[in-house]
């Protein structure tokens, strides 16, 4: 200031009325551009519509512009729930990394907050996500030549389903398209398409493609599977079980057996069943001698007697006698 003072003033130029005159409008002039500079203190969110993919790197910058002093960040959501991404700062940039974009960012309201010198400026964004996996086709092993088949294209998680279209091509040529306008776009969704197609000679080697496309305004995102068609000609014919032969019946007539002669049935012969045994009182031995002799002529016998009938009391004894001896 002193230097400034010096320069201006100059005793053989001016006077000092003009003097002080010259340094009032400086000083204004000094106070005018601090205020400027001062109230140009700005934030500048890199996009304010930003639109980002699943599985994609994505980035929000923060930028202030118009502070001499150094600026402090912060980020965060509207709902107060956890962001899960990377902040990196450097003096009056900061950013918020995704690597990668996951579902929980969708509709997401992020918040960037900076302050200089005490003044603090904040500026917020919607994150708008959406989802499409790749599509992928079955049906096609089962074609024949001249026999429908039914194609299914799936994607297996879409989102917002309700901007989706998807397009049927053989070859280049479109010959089906699918729009999902009905659907409440709330979450990731399974979408299917189904092509009935009945395919020709001429189709053989053509390319059956199917194509989703998300009609985003400001990105729209296209995926496609396609395959090559090969096809049998005619159907396999199923193998069927020969039909065995059934044997013509003979007419010979098998000869009559000759009936066996009956056999005499033998007469019953009387069964010689065993004498009772006779409990004989005991006797004297003078008494059984007589009947001893009657049957000395069978040579021998033997006799039992039990109970004592020799002694007369009880015991058992066996005795054979000689009947070729008189008695």
């Amino acid at each position: 200031m002193f230097a400034l003072f010096s320069h201006i003033y100059n005793p053989s130029l001016c006077d000092l009325p003009n003097f002080l005159l010259k340094m009032e409008h400086v000083i204004l002039g000094f106070m005018m551009v601090h205020s400027i500079t001062a109230s140009a203190f700005s934030l500048n969110l890199s996009s304010l519509k930003p639109v980002t993919r699943t599985g994609d790197r994505f980035v929000l910058e923060c930028r202030a512009t118009g502070c001499a002093a150094a600026v402090s960040f912060s980020w965060r959501s509207l709902k107060d729930v956890p962001l899960d991404g990377k902040i990196e700062n450097n003096g009056s940039v900061s950013r918020l990394i995704f690597d990668p974009v996951k579902m929980a960012l969708k509709n997401r309201r992020v918040v960037c907050s900076a302050t200089c010198d005490g003044k603090p400026l904040q500026k917020d964004t919607k994150v708008i996500v959406y989802s499409l996996e790749q599509p992928k086709i079955s049906g096609t092993g089962d074609m024949v030549v001249g026999q429908e088949s039914v194609l299914t294209c799936t994607i297996p998680e879409v989102f917002p389903a309700n901007v989706l279209t998807v397009q049927w091509l053989l070859n280049d040529r479109v010959v089906k398209e699918e729009w999902f306008s009905t659907s409440k776009a709330l979450d990731l969704e399974r979408v299917k398409s189904q092509y009935a197609h009945t395919p020709t000679e001429e189709d053989q080697g053509r390319t059956l493609t199917c194509n989703a496309t998300l009609n985003q305004t400001v990105d729209p995102w296209s995926r496609e599977t396609s395959f090559v068609m090969a096809m049998r000609s005619t159907p396999e014919p199923t193998a069927t079980p020969k039909p065995t032969t059934t044997p013509e019946p003979t007419t010979t007539t098998p000869e009559p057996t000759a009936t066996p002669e009956p056999t005499a049935t033998p007469e019953p012969t009387a069964r010689q069943l065993p004498e009772p045994r006779a409990t004989q009182v005991p006797e004297p031995m003078s008494a059984v001698l007589p009947v001893l002799s009657i049957l000395s002529v069978l040579g021998s016998i033997t006799l039992v007697t039990t109970g004592g009938v020799l002694a007369r009391n009880f015991w058992r004894s066996k005795t054979t006698y000689d009947l070729s001896v008189p008695v």
